[in-house]
């Protein structure tokens, strides 16, 4: 019985890890977290004035673990003085996605300001249309990672040896790596840089030369996440939920011991099929030739 109840519970937590994946990298695609924001930066300097959102003064990892751990601080807190689990984590939330919205703005004016020497303007509609969106996905984001760190803690049977907000600092670390490295992949370069041959990257050369003007109107960081909203965002999400799932499906099933030899089977299992994926993709499509 108790193998069924962590089964149920890892598969919860599996599906929380979805959706912290899926919308946090649609948070980092609102706000130019990731890493095209660079090129973005660079654009006044070359002539490309723009209203794409440009917040980026830390990476993915560092954000997303700094706003997860005090959400889990606050929400230990309140646990410590006996409030309700739900409320806790509720307020926790509320409290660090207005905290993520005021770093926002604040960064977001500063690094625009700063371009004022290229002409580049400040947009206060940017502002407006972009901060609500991004605080959204920050605010399911931040309430999942810190309900699947309660979960983790309190609730699986045997419980993980970590506090609150140690458990939440490192799935908010591996979250943000995560979204770094999946949902940059797809983080739709392609589209700020359309004007170029595609599939062929983002060479020093045109660094700053994205597209600005969309079918209709000007080019701005909701288009982008309505872009990454089909693959990037989803693939996100797929990618921490496997982890999480499979990490704690794993040793439930297996064990500690054989759980190590049959996650390292998994390993290999995967690295093969990624390579034959990939050979496959380069024999039928060749080198981006057309």
């Amino acid at each position: 019985m108790d193998i069924v109840y962590n089964l149920c519970l890892v598969t919860l937590m599996g599906f929380l890890a979805i959706l912290a994946g899926m919308f946090e990298d649609l948070e980092s695609d609102v706000a130019s977290t990731s890493n095209p924001n660079s090129q973005v930066q660079l654009a006044p300097q070359v002539g490309n004035l723009h209203k794409l959102f440009n917040r980026a003064v830390s990476g993915e990892p560092l954000l997303v673990g700094t706003m997860a751990t005090i959400a889990g601080s606050i929400t230990y807190v309140l646990l410590q003085i006996n409030q309700p689990v739900l409320l806790s984590i509720l307020l926790a939330t509320i409290i660090i996605t207005i905290i993520q919205a005021i770093f926002s703005v604040t960064s977001y004016m500063g690094r625009i300001t700063s371009q004022a020497l290229y002409n580049q303007p400040l947009f206060m509609d940017v502002i407006y249309k972009h901060v609500p969106i991004a605080a959204a996905h920050a605010f399911i984001n931040l309430f999942s990672i810190t309900t699947l760190a309660y979960l983790m803690i309190y609730v699986l049977q045997p419980a993980i040896p970590l506090t609150l907000p140690i458990a939440t600092l490192l799935l908010g670390v591996s979250l943000g790596s995560i979204g770094s490295a999946v949902g940059d992949i797809h983080y739709g370069a392609e589209k700020l840089y359309q004007h170029h041959k595609y599939g062929s990257g983002i060479p020093v050369s045109v660094n700053g030369d994205i597209t600005t003007r969309d079918s209709l109107g000007s080019r701005n960081s909701l288009d982008v996440v309505k872009f990454c909203s089909k693959f990037a965002g989803p693939i996100t999400g797929l990618c921490f939920g496997i982890i999480i799932f499979l990490n704690f499906w794993i040793f439930l099933v297996f064990g500690v011991q054989i759980g190590l030899v049959v996650g390292f089977i998994i390993v290999l299992l995967i690295l093969g099929l990624n390579y034959l994926l990939e050979r496959r993709s380069r024999s039928i499509y060749g080198e981006y030739e057309k």
